[in-house]
């Protein structure tokens, strides 16, 4: 019993050597959760742009804009009158 174990450790030892050592593992590319999580990520960006664009847009129209409403724009502390 004790020869039949040995001699099969053995074995087992050497046809794991000659199978890690195979190199017929040819990977490539991105698997579909590497593609899912990338079109993830793409979404999330998506989405924080947009409401981006929607403040960007009316920062520039409050800095650019004519002042609304009948009040008089105040410059250097004093309002224009005239």
């Amino acid at each position: 019993m004790k020869n039949t174990l040995c001699i099969i450790t053995l074995l087992a030892t050497f046809k794991a050597g000659t199978a890690f050592a195979a190199t017929g593992a040819g990977g490539g590319g991105i698997s579909l959760a590497g593609w899912i999580f990338i079109g993830f990520l793409g979404v999330v960006i998506t989405f924080q742009f947009i409401p981006c664009l929607f403040m960007f847009g009316s920062m520039m129209a409050s800095i650019f804009g004519k002042a609304k409403g009948g009040k008089n724009v105040v410059e250097n502390g004093k309002t224009n009158h005239s």
